[in-house]
């Protein structure tokens, strides 16, 4: 590097800038997503010792990674992102070094497949930072090994201590098997690079073999584990059952899957990048970031463009060249990227949350990429094309950031209202809901937020509170709609036991209100019948209204989202289930003072209630008369007006109700 040009000495800084911008610069805005959310609560609930535990079924030489991990970050959410943004770094750095080693007579090419690896758009889960902090550290292992190999062939003297070195990173594919299939790149590599040291090709490849030989025993014992002792605890190699025992009819869909993967990892996964984003001040920010970055990434391409390869003679024959020789390197990179995802059938897909399946193709998919550009582009034009690639995934990561933020607020807004809304609750309480309105969490990831919330000091295995998603859960794990139906459901090492007797039925839809239903609310408008169904033995007595314990969102969410309409709806709810009268009438007087109006007529309820008891008239026939303008919630309307005149109130309420036609 000391003998190299200014434009490649500045190359790790130009790579750190393009990880920085792509994730760094976002990551105040972001928080714990998906299962981030399982494992801090697991060391929050058992400490980091129980993560052997906690990944036995599925994973279980990963533990080491979070049990170092979670004792010195605890749940404090930067630092997990930070590290990650290190991991990620660590990943082009060390891909740019192997890729140096293998060829070091192309600069440029090597160059631009880090800085393309740098910003990949097809993998978009990098804001889930606990969950990846596994994978990425894998990925930086593998990368160690191939360098150590590597490392071991140019320095002879050093064979013995670097070979065991990359022996002893190869391990990583025992906490994560996602690389696997990239272990089969090694004896290619040592080809090519003692090929470069001593031909003829023949002896080469016999030398190659014997220099791989190290690594082979921790691959077959990889293999013997994970298919024969460990076998398949989750996914199942169906598609190897199917080549084995029907090859006639397997081979043919094999071919259309590899070449289906193969046009998502290579072209759908940049194409994505041209999409434009909603709404003008994104856009502006959008559209100024773009050009910033690739006006940048011009001037910087263009000079590294202009520094001409540092081999002292040319090729002898054409599979010397770098370009036969990265097109091979990137099929076989993409094809053994592949085989653990076309043995069990595992999706390679952009959307979320298949788009994890993308992080071994990038290897090949970056490779192969600048194959294309070298074949393809004319030289004076390829840089252009270089920047604008980068400059739009930089963009598409900026769009992706504003996804997660949002939906890390949207998180933030959910539970606060539940908090409001229900300040505690008793141990054996089942959540249900339909649909959730978060799209990169599961009603196991959103569980642990609850667990944290109403029981923060609890530490044991056996968990007091559940959240089901109807839509998954129905059938499954929730036995039936009966009281007293017994409800086991355990995750990983956390167990749960109750019965459908602590059902308590919840209904939310972004930028509205959470509703906490009974079986009194069988007339709210538009609700999902799989909640419906539940409403007869949703028990609003699961909310202790007495306890005088007020619950508090975990620590990484850094306080309650802004109080705005629906806090005082859902105070005032539960001021309803309190019996709370003057408490309501209160909240109104406050949200009115506020100007905040409601989302939702159907809100209106439990403050025409608090009138009727306070006897306050003209608040109430004001509440009715605007609750009766909507005729979606007139039966609601009509059910809790009866119930109030069925209670003693003025002769004046009693007037307005039977003015609005609602009386029995």
């Amino acid at each position: 590097m000391k003998r190299s040009p200014l434009s490649f000495r500045l190359l790790p800084l130009a790579l750190a800038a393009l990880v920085f911008i792509s994730y760094g610069v976002y990551i105040p805005y972001f928080g714990f997503y998906g299962d981030d959310w399982i494992y801090i609560y697991n060391a929050h609930l058992l400490g980091a010792g129980s993560f052997r535990d906690f990944v036995a079924v599925d994973r279980p030489f990963s533990a080491w990674i979070y049990t170092l991990t979670t004792p010195v970050f605890g749940d404090t959410v930067i630092w997990y992102h930070l590290l990650l943004l290190g991991l990620r770094l660590g990943s082009v750095l060390l891909l740019w070094w192997v890729l140096c080693l293998v060829w070091p007579q192309n600069p440029r090419q090597t160059a631009w497949v880090a800085m393309l690896f740098a910003v990949y758009p097809g993998f978009l889960q990098q804001p889930i930072a606990v969950q990846f902090i596994l994978h990425f550290t894998v990925l930086n292992l593998f990368f160690l090994s191939l360098g150590f190999m590597l490392l071991s062939l140019k320095y002879r003297r050093w064979y013995l201590p670097l070979t065991l070195l990359g022996a002893a990173t190869s391990l990583g594919m025992f906490s994560l098997e996602y690389f696997v299939g990239l272990e089969f790149l090694r004896p290619v590599l040592i080809f090519l690079v003692l090929s470069r040291q001593a031909p003829p090709q023949a002896r080469c490849w016999l030398s190659a073999l014997g220099f791989w030989l190290p690594y082979l025993p921790s691959l077959i014992a990889f293999g013997v584990w994970r298919v024969v002792i460990f076998r398949f605890p989750t996914y199942q190699p169906d598609m190897a059952y199917d080549l084995l025992s029907n090859p006639a009819k397997t081979l043919p869909l094999l071919a259309g899957r590899v070449l289906g993967d193969l046009k998502t990892v290579i072209f759908d996964a940049w194409r994505q990048t041209l999409t434009f984003p909603a709404g003008f001040e994104t856009q502006i920010h959008f559209v100024v970031l773009v050009l910033v970055v690739f006006l940048a990434a011009l001037v910087y391409l263009n000079r590294l463009s202009s520094t001409k390869s540092t081999g002292t003679e040319a090729p002898k024959s054409f599979w010397e060249r770098w370009l036969p020789q990265a097109f091979v390197m990137s099929l076989l990179a993409f094809l053994g990227a592949g085989l653990p995802f076309w043995a069990t059938s595992i999706k390679v897909e952009l959307p979320f949350p298949w788009d994890r399946s993308m992080l071994p193709f990038m290897v090949g998919a970056c490779l192969l990429t600048v194959v294309l550009l070298e074949l393809v582009i004319q030289p004076r034009i390829r840089p252009v094309v270089m920047a604008g690639l980068l400059a739009s995934a930089v963009g598409f990561h900026y769009r992706n950031a504003l996804v997660y933020e949002e939906e890390w607020q949207n998180l933030r807004t959910y539970f606060s209202q539940l908090v409001w809304r229900a300040p505690d609750l008793k141990p054996g309480t089942i959540l249900v809901s339909d649909e959730i309105p978060l799209f990169r969490f599961s009603d196991n990831d959103l569980t642990p937020i609850v667990n944290w919330i109403y029981a923060p000091d609890h530490h044991s295995a056996q968990i007091p509170y559940k959240y089901f998603d109807l839509s998954t859960r129905m059938d499954a794990a929730l036995p039936g709609l009966e009281e007293n139906l017994p409800v086991e459901h355990n995750y990983r090492n956390h167990r749960f036991s109750s019965s459908t007797s602590g059902v308590l039925s919840i209904f939310y839809r972004q930028s509205g209100c959470l509703y906490v239903l009974g079986p009194e609310d069988s007339h709210f408008p538009g609700l999902p019948a799989t909640i419906a169904e539940t409403l007869p033995i949703s028990h609003l007595e699961q909310i202790e209204t007495g306890s005088g314990v007020e619950a508090s969102l975990p620590p990484a969410f850094q306080g309650d989202a802004p109080r705005d309409w629906c806090f005082y709806f859902e105070k005032a709810d539960l001021a309803r289930q309190q019996q709370d009268w003057m408490t309501i009438s209160n909240l109104a007087t406050q949200a009115e003072s506020l100007d905040l109006t409601e989302k939702n007529r159907y809100e209106l309820l439990p403050f025409i209630e608090g009138f009727a008891h306070t006897g306050e008239v003209e608040r109430f026939r004001q509440y009715v008369n605007l609750a009766n303008e909507d005729e979606e919630i007139r039966p609601a309307l009509c059910q809790r007006l009866n119930h109030i005149q069925t209670n003693s109130v003025t002769a004046d309420v009693q007037t307005i109700i039977a003015e609005v036609g609602c009386s029995k």
